[in-house]
């Protein structure tokens, strides 16, 4: 199987060639950053999508640091370059430190801070099997409500979703974002 990993497959939809609708979607999301111009080619799919992946990153029930951490270990594992970019900058903002984002990007975990530890191996095992270990479950049920861990294994779920779409199509990376510590 021969896969060319990061080439544009699909390119963004120019301001131009959009009808009014696919405009309105652009427009609703907020920026012109490639996920959406490219996402728009389908606006019924798109319109549809970005309730949910607004609901997940903008009015999580979790604590924006441990969103971040989901978001970005899910990304590393699924090699998915423009969400861990994207969300370099947004963890950044949300109080990621230099040493999660080296922590993230190791296979191992680190098992120094047990709360990052948790939290990348959720993701780790979403992505990989998707479903949580007994052990996991356990860590994870002690530490947050049933609500919750609905959440984090949406917003898992949802992100390694996006990683697939993202990555098969090609999206690039905007020029200004940082490069994935896997590509330098």
């Amino acid at each position: 199987m021969t896969t060319t990993h990061g080439a544009q497959r699909v390119p963004p939809l120019p301001p131009q060639e959009r009808d009014d609708r696919q405009a309105a979607l652009v427009e609703a999301a907020g920026a012109e950053f490639g996920v959406f111009t490219t996402l728009v080619r389908n606006p019924d799919l798109f319109a549809d999508f970005l309730p949910f992946g607004r609901r997940l990153l903008r009015e999580s029930s979790l604590d924006a640091r441990e969103r971040e951490l989901l978001i970005m270990r899910t990304a590393f594992r699924c090699g998915a370059r423009y969400e861990w970019s994207h969300h370099e900058v947004i963890g950044r903002r949300a109080g990621l430190t230099d040493e999660d984002l080296a922590v993230l990007a190791r296979a191992e975990i680190d098992e120094r801070d047990p709360a990052r530890s948790l939290l990348l191996r959720v993701a780790d095992e979403l992505v990989a099997g998707h479903v949580l270990t007994d052990p996991t479950w356990a860590d994870l049920a002690a530490a947050y409500p049933v609500p919750q861990i609905i959440e984090i294994c949406m917003l898992v779920g949802e992100y390694a979703m996006l990683a697939g779409v993202l990555n098969s199509l090609g999206v690039q990376i905007e020029p200004g974002y940082p490069q994935p510590p896997w590509d330098t």
